[in-house]
């Protein structure tokens, strides 16, 4: 199918110092070894089996939470849910930490008893629709019949962007995006709405031959996504808060799974808390002091897991755009790490 892009677009606890404070699911990660984790398999997009392997933003999330907690990156359960049943296997205790590319939002976090950490990443919807030879833009697609799985949140951004720009799409809200997609490759619909790593995806990719589709350049909307975890996780809570901010601090100040040898003996006090030189900070969060450096050296910094389930070494090929740091005119930062 020719697909044009307009788009530029362990259990080893002999190193643990476990704290006597941790949380009841940090114990149980510990006891058992394994980071259960629900990730959001529709699409293909955000977690997905290659060669026997689980791979996607979701999973590295994932990877990047075992190697810091249990100190082996594999120590993970892959649980495929959808976003509904993931907030009650998370509530009702079966997943330690939900990764189910769930936008973060006020009425999700507060009515699903869930806490959500930290950003990891900024997620966009945007349009898919049939090629047309002098098509530039969205005004080019003005009437047209737009297809979107009936979700609050995107017919809520639908029928925003609808009126915003005066487009006068009519909008066909579908159970499915699977039933969407269907409606776009028999042509009874010019445009499907959705997340943007799934129209990149092979989801949309494998179209019948008589079907020449293209990503729309606009974005509709750009929103933060990252991980759940149980409102009661205090010490989770801080654990994945910083592991986050971590790998972000670690791109800032180019620190690579490569190079992080060269800077044991750094005399930057922001390093030296990351790395576990400050033993009294690793101790408050229930870890021992080498929890940030086994991530970083076995997962790598922000750019590097980015590459790996979103960027050039993913399936999606997607550019960083908003998750660029902020220093490259992106959204992405971390807090400073010492006082």
């Amino acid at each position: 199918m020719p697909f044009r892009l307009l788009f530029g677009i362990f259990v080893f606890w002999a190193f643990s110092g476990v704290s006597a404070h941790a949380g009841a699911t940090l114990d149980a990660i510990k006891r058992s070894g394994i980071v259960r984790c629900g990730v959001r398999t529709a699409a293909n997009a955000y977690a997905y089996q290659a060669d026997g392997e689980w791979r996607g933003i979701d999973v590295e999330i994932c990877r990047l939470i075992a190697s810091a907690v249990t100190g082996r990156a594999e120590a993970v359960q892959i649980v495929p849910v959808n976003r509904e049943e993931g907030f009650k296997l998370l509530s009702d205790g079966q997943i330690d930490v939900l990764n189910a590319a769930t936008p973060w939002t006020m009425e999700q976090e507060l009515l699903s008893n869930a806490s959500f950490p930290a950003v990891f990443y900024y997620d966009a919807l945007a349009f898919i629709g049939h090629y047309k030879p002098d098509a530039a833009s969205m005004n080019d697609y003005k009437g047209a019949k737009v297809c979107v799985e009936n979700t609050p949140f995107l017919a809520r951004e639908i029928d925003a962007y609808n009126r915003r720009h005066r487009l006068e799409m009519r909008v066909m809200k579908m159970p499915t995006l699977a039933r969407a997609k269907e409606l776009l490759y028999l042509k009874r619909c010019d445009l499907v709405l959705a997340r943007l790593e799934t129209l990149h995806s092979d989801y949309f990719k494998k179209a019948p031959d008589d079907v020449d589709l293209v990503v729309l350049p606009e974005i509709v909307r750009t929103y933060p996504t990252g991980p759940y975890i149980r409102d009661d996780d205090k010490e989770l809570f801080k654990i994945l808060r910083w592991l986050v901010y971590a790998v972000v601090k670690a791109e800032e100040k180019g620190i690579s799974s490569q190079n992080i040898e060269d800077f044991q003996n750094t005399e930057d006090p922001e390093i030296q808390n990351m790395l576990g030189q400050n033993k009294a900070v690793a101790d408050r969060m229930g870890l021992d002091a080498g929890w940030i450096y086994r991530a970083l050296s076995q997962r790598g910094n922000y750019g590097e897991i980015y590459r790996r389930g979103l960027g050039d070494k993913s399936v999606l090929k997607l550019n960083r755009t908003a998750n660029r740091l902020v220093k490259d005119g992106g959204l992405i930062s971390a807090p400073d790490f010492d006082r």
